[in-house]
């Protein structure tokens, strides 16, 4: 099993960080999150698959990942590469630390952190929805991404949460079904 999760998150890291990849980001906001996803679930698998931290280490993965997705860091980060390439380090290395610390949490800490996560993403899903200036170059104007390619992004990233959302509902119903 460790080898396909290690070929998986391969994958995903070399779907999101390419010259082609990369250049779309400078004009697609839909490209660009779906690779914060991509990066971040690869650290995630990789850092579950080889690594197993104490649960202190979580806080510190998420942190910058949720820092990426503030309005400001998110403009910076869609706007210079040299940014774009400390924001997909830091949240491959923050999805790392966040899947080496899940073995260490409670079951309740794990629904309460992807309940939390889920909440973060619709929030930020239904802000690219409504076209909002905040992260949009209405309100930066070296950001790359006018209010109307937003919602188009906002979309993906409901899919995707449910994409997720269908998994973890698989692992969960496989895991208890193996205990019986």
């Amino acid at each position: 099993m460790k080898g396909r999760q290690l070929l998986f998150s391969l994958i995903l890291i070399i779907v999101s960080v390419n010259p082609f990849t990369e250049k779309l980001e400078f004009s697609s906001p839909v490209i660009y999150m779906l690779s914060h996803y991509a990066l971040v679930s690869s650290g995630f698998i990789l850092g579950h698959a080889i690594l197993k931290t104490k649960w202190y280490f979580m806080p510190v993965g998420l942190t910058p990942i949720a820092f990426w997705h503030l309005p400001l860091p998110f403009a910076l980060g869609a706007t210079y590469i040299g940014l774009r390439i400390v924001l997909e380090i830091t949240i491959f290395l923050g999805g790392f630390l966040a899947g080496s610390s899940i073995w260490a949490l409670p079951q309740w800490g794990k629904i309460s952190l992807f309940i939390l996560y889920m909440i973060g993403d619709t929030a930020l899903s239904i802000l690219f929805i409504v076209e909002s200036p905040l992260y949009s170059n209405r309100l930066y104007p070296f950001s790359p991404y006018p209010p109307s390619s937003l919602p188009l992004a906002g979309i993906a990233m409901i899919v995707v949460m449910n994409l997720i959302l269908a998994t973890v509902i698989y692992v969960m119903f496989k895991n208890l079904l193996r205990g019986l």
